[in-house]
């Protein structure tokens, strides 16, 4: 082999290892800005389950709510509805009083 060869081999194998380089850490770059998006996908996906499981506390709270306070309606219409008959009767036992 001549001086020539030699030096053509050295740089070609130089160039071929450098090549081999830059092409890992572009590897490596890739891996990196993936695991990136999935760490952001992750952290976006759990901040909606976050808003989620919020909403359904919030609507299960207005539920409990609603049946609390029609509950509380539906005491003060019996007890208005009691009073009401109660005076009904009364009424009727003096027109039976007076006849």
């Amino acid at each position: 082999m001549s001086f020539w060869h030699v030096v053509l081999l050295f740089f070609g194998m130089a160039f071929g290892v450098g090549a081999l380089a830059i092409f890992l850490e572009h590897l490596q770059k890739i891996a990196v800005i993936k695991a990136q998006a999935r760490s952001q996908h992750d952290d976006e996906v759990r901040r909606r389950l976050e808003e989620l499981a919020r909403q359904v506390a919030e609507i299960r709270q207005m539920h409990t709510d609603h049946v609390l306070n029609l509950d509380s309606h539906l005491q003060h219409l019996e007890y208005k509805l009691s009073a009401l008959e109660s005076r009904l009767e009364q009424v009727e036992q003096a027109q039976q009083v007076h006849r």
